[in-house]
């Protein structure tokens, strides 16, 4: 399903192209190496190593992908706000509790943090934009 939903995006970002602000994908790139960053240091990495990587080449190497997913966003924004789709309390609810589980954090002190750092506010937009894209996948033809 997330090859086809993938796919998706891409016809429609490009049957509907649009500029991007450059902020967006260089927010996008920043990012995508901080979560590569954080993988590579939980795998082992010397962090003495990861300051010898060629930062440039690996921040370029992203920028396709980073706008690509910019593009999604927004596409999946105004479709969100055109077909009225949102996320209930119960929904961001059920979200907080499984990130709760996972993260072995209290539930209110997960909530206490993510309300302090606008996590909360990230978590609802994501949670919309997921819900957005299965709809659009549901009404794909067989």
């Amino acid at each position: 399903m997330g090859e086809t939903k993938d796919r998706l995006f891409a016809a429609l970002t490009e049957r509907y192209p649009f500029p991007v602000p450059e902020s967006l994908v260089q927010e996008q790139i920043d990012a995508r190496l901080e979560r590569g960053l954080r993988a590579l240091a939980a795998q082992g990495m010397d962090p003495e190593q990861m300051r010898k990587l060629d930062f440039a080449r690996l921040r370029a190497a992203q920028r396709d992908s980073a706008m690509a997913e910019v593009k999604t966003t927004v596409l999946l924004d105004r479709i969100a706000e055109a077909e009225k789709i949102t996320v209930s309390d119960e929904e961001l609810e059920n979200e907080l509790q499984l990130a709760a589980l996972q993260s072995r954090e209290p539930l209110d002190t997960l909530k206490v943090r993510l309300t302090q750092d606008g996590g909360m506010a990230r978590i609802r937009e994501q949670l919309r934009r997921e819900k957005t894209a299965s709809a659009l996948y549901e009404r794909l033809p067989a």
